[in-house]
């Protein structure tokens, strides 16, 4: 079995440090000198260790200042064989997820034009709407806004959608959405989601994406409006 790379286990533990509350946001670390007696190790051997926590968005080096913590940032892996979740994102790097329910409609598919495009509907097909704040302990970081055709879920519990919607459908209907097809976009706020997220100004990530299920069926069609600063999407295609 192949031994882990010294640098990489620094870098492991680090991140364990930030991630069980030991380091917070903004928190220098120790200097190279002091890691590198820390660890008992060579100074290139910290500078690889600290740049990987730098390409793993856990820290940020300022020239003569040091290195320092950064606020916890989501890597989100975009594989289509794994159902997409913000509960589970936010859930893996420890922090706890949450929602804020701000609008649920059951509205005609000729009411939502671009949602029902995506999901190939005709005008008379009645659609979910949830429209929903996402929090990381407790902390405004998303808005979303979601479609999902009533022919597939024909009723729907409203008081889960300030919890996790993916679980509630895994626990009561078995139902395991996956993602694809998704698109980006960089954009500023309106007024209206600047109030939401409690912000005046942030930059935001426009992220949509359909959903199928196990059937091939485009069950959802979402797009959620991320803190630009907050996640970071990453694509692998195997």
């Amino acid at each position: 079995m192949k031994k882990t790379a010294i640098y990489l286990q620094i870098a492991q533990n680090i991140i364990e440090m930030i991630q069980d509350g030991t380091l917070h946001p903004g928190d220098q670390l120790m200097t190279e000198s002091q890691l590198c007696e820390k660890y008992n190790v060579s100074r290139m051997t910290v500078n690889k260790a600290l740049s990987t926590l730098v390409a793993q968005n856990y820290i940020n080096r300022i020239p003569g200042k040091g290195s320092f913590v950064l606020e916890a940032n989501v890597l989100k892996n975009i594989d289509e064989s794994v159902p997409s979740s913000f509960s589970r994102d936010i859930l893996s790097i420890n922090k706890k997820p949450g929602a804020i329910l701000v609008e649920y409609r059951v509205v005609y598919a000729k009411e939502i034009p671009d949602a029902a495009r995506q999901l190939l509907l005709s005008d008379n097909e009645l659609v979910h709407f949830i429209h929903r704040i996402r929090t990381i302990d407790d902390m405004r970081v998303a808005l979303s806004y979601t479609y999902i055709p009533c022919k597939y879920l024909p009723a729907l519990d409203v008081t889960i959608l300030e919890q996790s919607l993916y679980r509630y459908l895994d626990e009561e209907y078995n139902i395991h959405p996956s993602a694809t097809d998704y698109t980006f976009k960089a954009l500023l706020p309106t007024k209206k989601q600047q109030a939401l997220l409690l912000t005046e100004s942030c930059a935001l990530l426009k992220v949509s994406h359909t959903s199928v299920i196990d059937n091939g069926a485009l069950f959802e069609y979402t797009e959620t409006y991320y803190a630009g600063n907050q996640y970071t999407y990453h694509f692998s295609k195997k």
